[in-house]
């Protein structure tokens, strides 16, 4: 079956997780300009079982959109290299070898989409996605980092912030005038106005539309104490605290941070900066820019 004519994304926002994708995912579905799937991320490029499930698959997502509106797809797994299985039983890490890379595999099917890449102080990107999946439980609280990495290489907890391996291969396939990068840091937690704007003229929508909520932090890390508690309650706070007035209850919760000491443990950040801190340089040469908003959790 030939997809020539069938509705491809316009824009893709590779990664990383944890990293601002969800907060720039939501402007650009508010755009007059945009009409976005209902899925974020369908995980079709980076993930290998997906992939077997063919084009016409992932086309259909699009199927029903407006043809004269931006489309995109906000897979995060798509930043990476090599092509992993998500569903494979276990923590091991298994990749299909006879895809070739990621990179290569989206870039000769969408020979013309625009990338956008969210960048985040790897530490702190770490140790959110490490929240993310207590949350979710799938890993118990009070859990080690480092044990958790090791045990379960599939979380990629620190690989997913080697940014610089993956930066150098993206920039092989696609051209400096078809890709954005935004440093979380500074991009999204300080410059929101000017972030968006600069992602609606990279796409050619109206610049002067204004989102609401901009300064709203979206998919937001829980804190420590709502973590613990939705861990030991069997997940009945995840749904409770969407409604008020327990959300502002639980929000209070997380802005108190009472039990945040017990969340990541310095031998925790030690392993953290021990991996991602040696390759700042590199990243910082790669982007062409200082990166002196990334503390990599430096002891004050």
């Amino acid at each position: 079956m030939k997809y020539d004519d069938v509705r491809k994304p316009d824009f893709l926002i590779i990664g990383a997780p944890r990293a601002g994708t969800s907060w720039l995912w939501s402007m650009l579905d508010q755009h007059s300009g945009t009409d976005l799937p209902k899925v974020k991320e369908p995980f079709f490029f980076g993930a290998a079982d997906i992939y077997s499930k063919g084009k016409e698959w992932y086309y259909d997502i699009f199927r029903n959109l407006d043809a004269n509106k931006v489309i995109g797809d906000g897979s995060t797994s798509n930043f990476y290299d090599l092509v992993p299985y998500f569903f494979n039983p276990g923590g091991e890490l298994k990749f299909d070898h006879s895809l070739g890379t990621i990179p290569a595999l989206i870039t000769a099917e969408l020979p013309d989409v625009k990338i956008f890449i969210c960048l985040r102080d790897p530490v702190e990107r770490a140790i959110s996605h490490f929240n993310l999946f207590m949350r979710q439980g799938d890993i118990a609280p009070f859990s080690s980092i480092e044990e958790i990495d090791r045990k379960h290489p599939k979380m990629r907890l620190v690989e997913y912030g080697h940014y610089a391996r993956f930066l150098r291969l993206w920039k092989q396939y696609v051209l400096p005038e078809r890709m954005r990068i935004f440093i979380y840091e500074e991009a999204i937690r300080q410059h929101p106005e000017a972030t968006i704007r600069a992602a609606y003229e990279f796409l050619n929508l109206a610049p002067d539309f204004r989102p609401g909520n901009f300064r709203e932090r979206v998919n937001a890390s829980w804190g420590w104490t709502r973590i613990l508690l939705n861990y030991y309650l069997g997940r009945r706070v995840a749904q409770v605290s969407r409604h008020p007035p327990l959300r502002f209850i639980f929000d209070r919760l997380d802005r108190l941070g009472s039990l945040e000491r017990f969340n990541v443990r310095d031998s925790d950040i030690d392993y953290l900066r021990t991996n991602l801190l040696p390759e700042k340089e590199e990243i910082e040469e790669l982007l062409g820019r200082k990166l002196d908003c990334w503390k990599y959790r430096a002891s004050t």
